[in-house]
């Protein structure tokens, strides 16, 4: 499981150098060579260890650590703090840099905080070969749970489950009072509870939401308001929820169905007040719904939209019944993407996935 966390790492965590310029004032028409380089260097590292995943298991590389794999947890220090600092702020990289030498100088913290100081090669060396650290709860969590969950959403996206959550939610909701805020909000919290991504939830169900919500009376400042509210809350929806679940989860060494079950009050909560709050603002401010010949009727709905439900249903029977949450998203993803086939709006083609047709070619 180690050598699949570094190449995982390998993979993810170089994408950083492309994706994200050294500093805000960067502007780029493509990647800078430094930036290429950096990438390069961090497959490296971690290529490298990844390659040498066995030895050290059996040799301990934890304490004991060749020099040359010193030098490489050396440069991989290095390039993990850099795109700590591109990806998370300079607060969270100065947090990170100062508790990252936690092991140099714990011998001179206080009481409590004290522990036997380690010297700065066996720090780097424990860094990369250890359990912890950068292969701690976060990246274990993420290789063994969430990434299965976000090849799921992003599937979900491609295959038009966005289109069916927000006619189910027009269809019952947008011929009521501030129907399109309470399409936004019910709309958010089914996605959200298959994506478990706030900026995907917005993305998704905002384009529709939001347009509506202007058109009946909201201002845009507090139509986008709603939206963001609801989409936030998507992150404590069960069954897929934020990687911060998956993350306690693992700390806390309970399953992940017992975390989703124990957060689904809270999110039901937090979706009937902001219904609520909304009701009561479009009731002041005599906001009406859209008209009814405008909307879809559920019927026609549940029926483009059936593969869904029952993709749903796979996903939380394998996480509360047979509690195989590492492996559900997959079933689900592979199940997605058989009956999806049979959807005609929706069907996956070569042309939809990206594949060049011999025309391109």
């Amino acid at each position: 499981d180690t050598a699949y966390l570094y190449w995982l790492c390998a993979l993810l965590a170089g994408c950083v150098f492309v994706l994200i310029p050294a500093s805000r004032r960067a502007r780029r028409d493509g990647v800078p060579w430094y930036d290429a380089a950096l990438f390069l260097v961090t497959v490296a590292v971690f290529a490298y260890y990844a390659l040498h995943a066995h030895r050290i298991i059996t040799e301990g590389w934890e304490f004991s650590a060749p020099k040359v794999a010193i030098w490489v947890a050396f440069v991989g220090w290095l390039v993990i703090l850099e795109a700590t600092r591109r990806a998370g702020g300079t607060a969270v990289f100065v947090v990170v840099a100062v508790v990252s030498f936690y092991p140099v100088y714990a011998g001179y913290m206080p009481g409590p905080i004290s522990g036997l100081s380690q010297s700065l090669p066996t720090t780097a060396a424990y860094h990369f070969a250890s359990s912890e650290s950068v292969l701690g709860i976060p990246t274990r969590a993420f290789g063994q749970l969430v990434i299965g969950f976000v090849m799921f959403g992003a599937v979900l996206q491609y295959t038009g489950a966005a289109h069916f959550f927000n006619n189910l939610a027009f269809a019952l909701f947008g011929s009521v009072r501030g129907g399109p805020a309470k399409v936004s909000i019910f709309a958010s919290g089914l996605m959200g509870s298959v994506s478990g991504s706030v900026v995907s939830n917005v993305l998704t169900t905002g384009v529709v939401s939001i347009p509506a919500m202007k058109r009946i009376g909201f201002a845009p400042a507090y139509a986008g308001g709603v939206e963001a509210c609801a989409s936030t809350g998507g992150v404590l929806m069960p069954p897929v929820m934020g990687a911060t679940a998956f993350v306690m989860a693992s700390f806390l060494g309970v399953p992940y169905a017992q975390v989703a079950l124990a957060a689904l009050v809270p999110s039901l909560l937090f979706y009937l007040a902001l219904f609520v709050q909304i009701d009561g603002y479009a009731a002041r401010r005599g906001l009406r719904g859209l008209p009814r010949a405008e909307l879809p009727s559920v019927g026609r709905t549940f029926a483009e939209g059936w593969q869904y439900v029952i993709v749903f249903v796979l996903l939380v029977w394998m996480l509360l019944v047979l509690q195989q949450e590492a492996i559900a998203p997959f079933y689900a993803t592979a199940l997605l993407l058989v009956i999806n086939q049979f959807s005609r709006r929706h069907r996956l083609d070569w042309k939809r996935l990206g594949w060049p047709t011999t025309t391109q070619r």
